[in-house]
C-alpha cells in the first residue's frame, strides 16, 4: 500500500540507523517533507543504455528541506541550497 511505501523509507530506515528525530512530523521532528501526486508520481530516470539518469521524476509537486522550499510546481529551485550529512548512530 501506500502508506507501508511511506513507512518503509520514512520512519522504518530512521529508526533502523538510529536517527532519533527524523521519518516523522512532529514537534521536535527533523524531517523534511515531500509532497507528491500519488496519481501522477512516475520515475522517468534511465540508467540503462546510458540513458538519463538524471532525469527528474513527475508528480513531485513541493519538496521542503530545513524549512526552504526546494522544490516548486515540480521544479527545483536554484537559489536554495539545503540539507546537511547526517551519520548512523549504529
Amino acid at each position: 500500500t501506500l502508506m507501508e511505501a511511506i513507512r518503509k523509507i520514512t520512519i522504518q530506515p530512521a529508526r533502523r540507523f538510529g536517527l532519533a528525530g527524523f521519518g516523522y512530523i512532529g514537534e521536535g521532528a527533523q524531517g523534511d517533507v515531500v509532497i507528491f501526486n500519488e496519481k501522477t508520481i512516475l520515475d522517468q530516470s534511465n540508467f540503462v543504455d546510458r540513458g538519463d539518469p538524471n532525469k527528474p521524476p513527475l508528480g513531485i509537486e513541493y519538496v521542503i528541506v530545513g524549512g526552504e522550499v526546494v522544490v516548486e510546481k515540480g521544479y527545483l529551485n536554484q537559489n536554495v541550497r539545503k540539507g546537511k550529512l547526517i551519520t548512523p548512530n549504529m
